[in-house]
């Protein structure tokens, strides 16, 4: 009997005393997700669809440092602003992100470290 006491007296105290601070945090997770759009992947039918195969290919072939038989795209993601990708040099491992506005011009061509690459 000594023993189930304390296992008693742990199982009733959380029926007792309700943790609250479990709910707050979970109502503040959705208030933070609701404020706060993320940026959303675009399907490769999407993208077909679109077009914007074709609009990224001409923004990436004017930026001079980006040596396109070299280089793979990544998915291109829908933001708040417009449209971001990122493109890789396969043999020197750079990295360049593009944002662009949702009338597909150049807002910024950045390096990895937020260095700028072109100027638009």
């Amino acid at each position: 009997m000594k023993n189930y006491i304390p296992l008693l007296f742990l199982f009733f105290s959380f029926l007792i005393f309700p943790n609250n601070s479990i709910e707050a945090y979970s109502y503040e997770i959705t208030i933070d997700q609701s404020q706060t759009p993320r940026d959303r992947k675009l399907s490769t039918e999407e993208v077909k669809e679109r077009g914007l195969d074709l609009l990224a290919n001409q923004i990436v072939e004017n930026i001079d440092e980006i040596d396109l038989r070299k280089t793979a795209r990544s998915a291109i993601f829908e933001t708040s602003y417009g449209f971001r990708w990122k493109m890789v040099n396969l043999h020197t491992g750079k990295v360049i992100i593009v944002k662009v506005d949702k009338n597909f011009h150049l807002i910024s061509a950045r390096n990895r470290d937020k260095s700028k690459v072109m100027i638009p």
